[in-house]
């Protein structure tokens, strides 16, 4: 019986030691320049032409309305109403306070836009990027900028704008959604006619 025992015990002692002398398996690690991405794929490209039109649409908008306020501002308008001139600055004032209220809200808006797309972008790629890692068997995705240096034999950024650009040309043409535009400039104060 002292036999059965020790020998149980020795067969369990050197499981146990077998169990704590493997190492647990390193994770695989691959990185991924979501920059890249952005601007080479085909999905990215259409993000971005939808951000470049509302900044144009955003940058023309902004420009009329400051010329606009330029005009209201002419020494022109000022010599030709001399004789009111203290309270049409006022109302020049406010006019002008209120359409750099209304620019900084057009921008505000736009920035607002601007990341509503970027979201959209990144929920629509971190499928495929997952679909990568999995095909590749990757137990970590790590973007390039927390990197300091990259093996570019672990960077996976070119599959990934390859199945991106397969599922673009894959899915039926559709119109890209219609970035909000602008909202239409205010009118400066009338002036009475003398």
């Amino acid at each position: 019986m002292k036999k059965t025992f020790v020998v149980a015990l020795t067969c369990a002692l050197a499981s146990a030691s077998a169990a704590f002398s493997q190492e647990p398996r390193s994770p695989r690690v691959a990185v991924i320049d979501m920059a890249r991405v952005s601007a080479e794929s085909l999905l990215g490209k259409s993000y971005a032409s939808q951000l470049e039109k509302l900044q144009n649409d955003i940058n023309t908008a902004a420009t009329q309305k400051q010329t606009e306020l330029g005009a209201v501002l002419s020494p022109e308008a000022r010599d030709k109403k001399q004789a009111d001139i203290v309270r049409r600055t006022r109302e020049r004032q406010a006019y002008l306070e209120d359409g750099q209220g209304e620019i900084n809200r057009m921008r505000e808006r736009a920035q607002q836009q601007a990341q509503s797309i970027n979201g959209e972008f990144q929920q629509k790629v971190r499928p495929i990027v997952e679909q990568v890692a999995k095909d590749k068997g990757l137990d970590l995705v790590l973007d390039s900028q927390v990197a300091y240096t990259i093996n570019r034999d672990f960077d996976i950024t070119r599959d990934v704008i390859a199945k991106a650009d397969e599922a673009e040309k894959s899915k039926p043409a559709a119109a890209a959604p219609p970035a909000a535009a602008p909202a239409a400039p205010k009118t400066p104060p009338a002036t009475p006619k003398p």
